[in-house]
């Protein structure tokens, strides 16, 4: 429901209150997960411990092992279709997701041994593997929390050698720098200072400057917008 929500809101036009777009919401969402996914760890590690304290073992029957056996299946055919949607459309929110179900895909291994276990009456093995699925979800949480933070915190998106490398291909320009990306995998903003002649009549450096953008947009289709600032090369007068 998260995600479908955030990614319902990311994909509006760009408007008034929102110029740069509505990118973001599918970043929030993913966070929406995280804060979900800790919830979890909270009361599975509660339940666990509240076990090895001395609650009465599960009860195991025929349909226990059903429900988590299908459970199995379905987790690895969403992982699979998922994480390779997160990856061809670069989303960091099916990512996310795709992650957390994967985190499921060892839960769900971990609760069919514990079954066995009880079922042959080393009940103490259900509380422990209980722990261990709360610390597999607990990294699964730490890995979507970095991926999120480095994006709300505007960490670079792209390499600036690999930019400096596409603009440095363009004739006349003489270097650049002040370089500077923010953004997801999908949508990143670019800005830049580009060294031209500084005899060069403006109308030629507003075109260079647009055959610099479109060489820059060309070799990484991720680039949403780039701000492109002329200025002679320094010690240029």
């Amino acid at each position: 429901m998260i995600g479908l929500v955030g990614l319902r809101v990311a994909r509006k036009p760009p408007d008034e209150e929102h110029p740069y777009g509505h990118r973001k919401f599918e970043t929030l969402a993913a966070v929406g997960i995280f804060v979900f996914l800790v919830v979890v760890v909270v009361e599975i590690g509660r339940a666990a411990l509240n076990s090895l304290a001395g609650e009465a073992p599960p009860r195991v029957t025929w349909l226990s092992f059903a429900v988590m056996i299908v459970t199995l299946c379905v987790n690895l055919a969403v992982v699979r279709y998922e994480a390779s949607s997160g990856r061809r459309l670069k989303s960091e929110l099916l990512r996310a997701d795709a992650v957390h179900t994967r985190s499921d895909v060892f839960a769900t291994i971990g609760v069919l041994v514990s079954l066995v276990a009880v079922r042959l009456g080393l009940h103490v093995l259900d509380p422990i593997a209980g722990i261990a699925i709360a610390i597999l979800i607990a990294h699964t949480s730490y890995e979507i929390a970095r991926d999120t933070t480095g994006i709300l915190s505007d960490r670079a998106a792209i390499d600036e050698e690999q930019i400096r490398e596409a603009v440095m291909g363009v004739p006349d320009v003489i270097g650049c720098h002040h370089i500077r990306t923010r953004g997801s995998l999908d949508h990143v903003f670019l800005d830049l200072h580009v060294w031209l002649p500084a005899d060069a009549p403006l109308r030629e450096a507003h075109r260079l400057s647009h055959v610099v953008k479109d060489r820059l947009m060309d070799r990484f289709p991720q680039i949403a917008d780039a701000v492109i600032h002329i200025e002679p090369p320094p010690g240029e007068k």
